[in-house]
């Protein structure tokens, strides 16, 4: 693209996506056989390894080795049977929610194990009471008697109290234990039944991994591009600018070139007196003019001819063997005129040599 005078066309979008496609999609091979290929689905619905045609749709391809395949088909049968017994043990006998079950009956329980413990001590309190008030001569239903009896009920009542919070504080804490336990269970059974659902069966895969550097291809065509497009565009333009050049010196020579615009002296020929130069004399000055090639120089050099290569002569020489111009420039004009003369002169000695060669005598 961009050679000549043909503007570089732009890439074509579909070519550019199917390249970079191809460059980061990489087919994967696994020592057992296993791996990922890319392609595209075919009219029948078949994959095809490659890429794909303009108007096919893209795919991919999982290839399972044949030892994937032997451990897949042996634990999918177990992997379905495994949630089927879940579902069965999790779901049909699911455990209630917990909650808070009425400890009243255990607190019960638990008190009258402490007072079967403690009624004989109670027993034992009151007969030594009785004793103890008899020995001392202090008879039922005095004050003395009264106030010692009252005293041991008292102890024996906050010892039945004790004996009532602590059956509650056990009753409570079995109950908190319990509710714990049925909590836990319920919540067992939820957790398998949610990794049932979310599949408890992953097959072994020993693919290669397609991971690699990214290829910005398309970035790379479209940036080869603009600058095709730029080296164009310079191109062009430099040929503008040589263009109008050359149509600038056309427009010299072609400008009042009639008799009507100019003193014209007498024509230069053979012999003719009064020229300033004879027309052999423009045929040996071409022939004896030295042709150089040669470059302006930076500082010299006309807009866009930079370090293009020319070839001519030089003004000091055309100056030298014509006596024409400033030993500076060389006028187009001038190197027109000098070139018709030596070519006329030429031409007029090609014709003298064929009349010698026919037989004519010629002066």
């Amino acid at each position: 693209m961009g050679k000549g005078g043909k503007a570089p066309e732009a890439p074509d979008a579909y070519e550019t996506a199917s390249a970079e496609a191809q460059f980061n999609r990489l087919d994967t091979y696994s020592p057992s056989g296993s791996g990922t290929r890319y392609g595209y689905t075919d009219a029948k619905g078949n994959f095809v390894q490659g890429v794909a045609p303009q108007g096919s749709q893209s795919a991919v391809q999982t290839v399972e080795s044949q030892w994937e395949k032997a451990i897949r088909e042996a634990l999918q049968p177990a992997s379905t049977s495994l949630v089927n017994r879940m579902v069965s043990d999790n779901v049909t006998n699911m455990p209630d929610a917990a909650r808070p079950k009425d400890t009243s009956g255990l607190a019960q329980q638990i008190f009258d194990a402490g007072y079967s413990r403690m009624a004989p001590q109670f027993e034992q309190e009151n007969n030594r009471l009785l004793t103890n008030l008899q020995a001392r001569g202090i008879p039922v239903g005095a004050e003395a008697f009264s106030e010692a009896s009252a005293a041991q009920q008292q102890q024996v009542n906050d010892a039945m109290q004790q004996l009532t919070l602590g059956a509650q504080e056990q009753a409570a804490g079995e109950q908190s234990r319990q509710f714990a336990l049925d909590s836990a269970a319920r919540q067992n059974s939820i957790s398998e039944i949610v990794a049932a659902m979310g599949g408890s069966y992953n097959p072994p895969n020993a693919s290669a991994s397609g991971n690699a550097a990214g290829v910005n291809y398309s970035g790379l065509v479209g940036q080869q591009y603009q600058n095709e497009l730029a080296q164009y565009n310079a191109q062009q333009q430099q040929r503008a600018q040589t263009a109008g050049t050359i149509g600038s010196i056309g427009a010299g020579l072609l400008m009042k070139c009639s008799r009507d615009f100019k003193n014209v002296g007498p024509e230069i020929t053979e012999g003719a007196d009064g020229p300033v130069i004879s027309i052999a004399d423009l045929s040996d000055a071409v022939c004896h003019m030295p042709l150089h090639v040669w470059a302006y120089r930076p500082d010299h050099a006309p807009a866009g001819d930079g370090e293009v290569a020319h070839i001519g002569p030089m003004a000091e020489d055309f100056h030298r063997l014509t006596g024409i111009g400033d030993a500076r420039t060389i006028s187009v004009i001038d190197a027109f005129g000098v070139v018709f003369g030596a070519l006329k002169d030429a031409l007029t000695r090609v014709a003298v040599l064929e009349r010698r060669m026919g037989g004519e005598a010629v002066h």
